[in-house]
């Protein structure tokens, strides 16, 4: 007869039990189930002893406890681990006693579970190796009986308060004066597809990136068109940092790669290139969308490589075709800043914007180009709304149906008195 049918016939009577009796052979059944794990533990020992592969044909005794057990690689380490310290072995004729004896004894009395084990061990470890004897074993004697009547958390805080005692002024440090980590930068990429940066810097380096960074990173005007900034304070800081990379990349005194400014590359083919479907290769990067190569072939120092139906380089942008200092001067004048409507951003944060693509054939001249912040920029590639240049020759954003059903035309006014 199986335990399930055992079980099945004679269920446990729980109801008719009172609360005394209930948690007394709660108690009862967990020491219990602590000297069962102590036996399973000499049983390890014994096995180890006796030598592995030859009593369960496996490499490593975790191995075979993870594979019987069913538990995790982790939980099977633990558990040989802790057999190890709390019980004698053998290795051929020598024979090894146990790192801790007294709380060997403790668990097989079932009056230690694996947690405390564990935090003894643990502390035990810490102990300095030039304790004698009956200094360890003084040691340990405090922080199993602490460990069979305190709480859990109280075991660490012994084992320090006796590794104090023990050796006050603490290990010897390795170097007299241990060597100042440099700075440090990692690049990362999210299962998402998404980027990031894990950044070590010193206490200067920070401040003056701080100092940078807040101007760029306060929250924007609302407008009528898009309301207050709900931006979070990470956002910010995020859309901050990418306007500080393109400013950089900008700046006249950045190095140079093989004697061009610096510069990154985009290849696309041209047929998704004009439609914005599809996708590109952003050279550092890897994969992204069309959509956001035509963006970044705006922008400054941007290399759009297109290429033909079979792959064969069609044309190969050079950062001349895009605005000249002459011309990125004149848009200055001109626009004074970014020129959708609303917006305060200066024109160092803009980038010249094709209002007719070159690959549809847009010439880089100042009839054919306006000054967009990197938000504003990313909004009239991926939205509804469209530029134009008026009558006089200005440019001017025609609205989406959702916002104005009329789409009458809008101007920026911040950056100058012109209506």
């Amino acid at each position: 007869m199986s335990n399930t049918e055992t079980l099945a016939e004679a269920p446990p009577q729980w109801w008719r039990w009172d609360k005394d009796a209930l948690m007394l052979d709660y108690v009862a059944l967990e020491q219990e189930k602590r000297r069962l794990d102590a036996k399973q533990g000499q049983i390890l020992a014994e096995i180890e002893s006796r030598g592995v592969r030859e009593v369960t044909g496996y490499a490593a005794l975790s191995q075979w406890v993870a594979k019987c057990a069913r538990v995790k690689p982790s939980e099977a380490l633990a558990r040989v681990k802790r057999a190890r310290d709390l019980n004698r072995r053998r290795d051929g004729a020598t024979e090894i006693p146990a790192f801790a004896p007294y709380t060997s004894a403790a668990a097989a009395g079932g009056d230690l579970g694996t947690d405390q084990i564990d935090a003894v061990l643990k502390a035990l470890h810490a102990l300095p190796t030039t304790m004698t004897a009956e200094e360890r074993e003084d040691g340990e004697k405090i922080l199993t009986d602490l460990a069979t009547v305190g709480d859990l958390n109280e075991i660490p805080v012994a084992g320090k308060r006796l590794l104090d005692q023990i050796d006050p002024d603490g290990p010897e440090p390795r170097d007299p004066e241990p060597a100042e980590r440099g700075n440090e930068l990692q690049y990362i990429t999210h299962c998402d597809g998404s980027h990031g940066v894990k950044v070590r810097v010193d206490s200067e380096t920070l401040a003056r990136l701080k100092a940078l960074l807040d101007p760029l990173a306060k929250p924007r005007a609302a407008t009528d068109e898009e309301g207050p900034d709900t931006r979070s304070q990470w956002e910010r800081n995020g859309d901050a940092f990418a306007t500080f990379v393109r400013l950089g990349m900008a700046h006249p005194d950045i190095p140079t790669q093989a004697g061009e400014s610096v510069h990154v590359v985009v290849t696309v083919s041209l047929e998704d290139l004009k439609t914005g479907l599809g996708r590109a290769c952003l050279d550092l990067v890897g994969d992204i969308s069309a959509a956001e190569a035509r963006r970044m072939a705006c922008e400054c120092k941007v290399i759009p490589a297109t290429l033909g139906a079979h792959g064969e380089p069609l044309d190969l942008g050079r950062a001349q075709r895009l605005a000249s200092p002459a011309l990125r001067r004149a848009l200055a004048i001109r626009d004074r800043g970014c020129a959708f409507p609303g917006c305060t951003e200066p024109q160092q944060r803009c980038t010249a914007h094709h209002i007719v693509h070159w690959a549809h054939h847009g010439e880089t001249e100042i009839h054919n180009l306006v000054l967009l912040c990197g938000r504003h920029h990313r909004l009239v590639h991926h939205s509804d709304w469209k530029v134009r240049m008026a009558y006089d020759n200005l440019p001017e954003f025609i609205p989406p149906k959702f916002i104005d059903a009329a789409q009458t035309p809008r101007r920026n006014t911040m950056h100058t008195t012109r209506t």
